[in-house]
C-alpha cells in the first residue's frame, strides 16, 4: 500500500469536526468531485469552518489521514445515523476529470478499504457508498464505472494471501495462549459492535436479539439458538455476519434460548463456554456452561417463550 501520512485535525477542533468517539462498523466511499490532491483535500478540511470532514483522502501517490479512526466524522449526510456515527470515510481524489490519476487513486482506495475492513474484523458487506446513507450520487465517478466493480477490487485485496515467511528452525513448544471469545448480536435489523469476553454485553435493553455470531481465538466453538415459539435451529461453527448458512445462528426471528459448546485446542487447559442472557426487564438469568445439565443448569441459557435482549460469554 502507498505511504500513509497523518495531518490530523487539532484536538481543539474536535467539538466541531469529530465530536464523538467511534467504533468503526462500516467503511464509506466518497469521490471528492474535484481535482485536488489528497494533501490539499485534508489541509482544506482542517482549516475551514464547516463541520464536514472525513478520515482519509487518497490520491495516486499517497494516503493522507485527517481525522483519527476513533473519532466520528460528518461525511455521510445522515445526521446521527450509521454513516456519520459508525463509518470510516475515504475520499477518492481526482474524480472530477478522471483519467490515470483517478484510476491509481481508486486502486489505492480499494487497498485502504480492504485494510480497514480487515483491521476491524468487518466483512465486505460493511463496505458502503455515500449514496447508501442520504441518496446523494456519490462516489459519482466510481458509480459511473460500476459499484460492483469497485467492490470486487476490495474483495480481491481482502482475499490476497499473506506473503509466506521464511522457514525457521523449530522452536521449543510454548504453552498455548489463553483463548478468548468474541461475539456480536443482531437486533432491530442491524448487527451491533463486537464484544470480547466480559468487557461488556452484546445487545440493547428493550430490543430482542434475533441472531448471534461467536468466534474463539483458540480451540473451537459450535452454537445454536432457539426461535421464540418455534424450534432449535441447526448448530453453526463459523463467524461471518454475511454467511447465513454457517456464519451465525439465527434466521431474523426473535430468540429465546442459546446453547454454546466450546472445545479447547489439543493440549490446552480444559475450559468451557460460560454464558448467560437477560430478558427485556430485570437482571440476568443464571450462568450456563457448555450444554451441561448438572447443578441446576438446563443445557442452554434462556427461558423458552421469553425473548432475551442481552448476552454475555466467557471461557473458563
Amino acid at each position: 500500500m502507498v505511504k500513509i501520512t497523518q495531518n490530523l485535525v487539532s484536538p481543539d477542533r474536535y467539538e466541531r469536526k469529530c465530536p464523538y468517539a467511534l467504533k468503526p462498523q462500516f467503511v464509506v466511499i466518497h469521490n471528492t468531485a474535484n481535482d485536488a490532491s489528497a494533501a490539499d483535500e485534508v489541509a482544506y478540511m482542517r482549516r475551514n469552518d464547516s463541520e464536514v470532514g472525513f478520515h482519509y483522502a487518497v490520491d495516486d501517490k499517497e494516503i493522507v489521514q485527517g481525522i483519527p479512526e476513533n473519532r466520528n466524522a460528518w461525511h455521510a449526510g445522515d445526521g446521527n445515523g450509521d454513516g456519520n456515527r459508525r463509518g470510516l470515510s475515504i475520499e477518492i481524489c481526482y474524480s472530477k476529470s478522471g483519467g490515470a490519476k483517478f484510476d491509481a487513486a481508486e486502486r489505492n482506495a480499494a487497498e485502504l478499504a480492504a485494510s480497514l475492513l480487515r483491521k476491524y474484523g468487518l466483512g465486505i458487506e460493511r463496505l458502503k457508498k455515500h449514496q447508501d446513507y442520504n441518496g446523494k450520487y456519490c462516489p459519482h465517478r466510481t458509480l459511473d464505472r460500476g459499484w460492483a466493480r469497485f467492490v470486487a477490487m476490495v474483495q480481491t485485496q481482502l482475499a490476497a494471501a499473506t506473503p509466506a515467511t521464511p522457514t525457521k528452525p523449530a522452536a521449543k513448544p510454548s504453552a498455548p495462549a489463553t483463548p478468548a471469545v468474541v461475539y456480536c448480536v443482531c437486533t432491530g435489523g442491524r448487527w451491533l459492535p463486537e464484544v470480547r469476553g466480559l468487557a461488556d454485553y452484546a445487545g440493547l435493553p428493550g430490543q430482542p436479539v434475533t441472531d448471534v455470531a461467536i468466534r474463539v481465538t483458540g480451540g473451537s466453538v459450535k452454537y445454536r439458538v432457539h426461535i421464540t415459539g418455534g424450534k432449535w435451529l441447526p448448530y453453526v461453527t463459523g463467524y461471518n455476519t454475511a454467511d447465513s448458512a454457517n456464519g451465525y445462528a439465527g434466521n431474523g426471528q426473535t430468540i429465546d434460548a442459546i446453547e454454546i459448546r466450546f472445545t479447547p485446542a489439543k493440549g490446552a487447559t480444559s475450559r468451557k463456554a460460560k454464558y448467560r442472557v437477560s430478558p427485556g426487564k430485570g437482571g440476568y438469568w443464571p450462568w450456563q456452561t457448555n450444554a451441561d445439565k448438572s447443578k441446576g443448569m438446563d443445557g442452554y441459557a434462556g427461558a423458552l417463550g421469553v425473548s432475551f435482549h442481552r448476552l454475555q460469554i466467557t471461557l473458563e
